[in-house]
């Protein structure tokens, strides 16, 4: 059964560009560095579970 049309002259859904893309992370080299370190630290799977 459709749903009844609205009555209300504000049904209509305008885009809101700050929504419509989003940005990749971006991640520095001492960051990236410091988890490959953690990695190879690390014992099977305990990097991923950490908190």
């Amino acid at each position: 059964m459709p749903k009844p049309a609205s009555e209300s002259p504000y049904t209509e859904i305008k885009p809101n560009p700050s929504l419509e893309m989003r940005t990749r992370r971006k991640f520095t080299a001492d960051y990236k560095s410091h988890i490959v370190m953690e990695a190879k630290a690390c014992k099977h799977s305990a990097l991923l579970r950490r908190p």
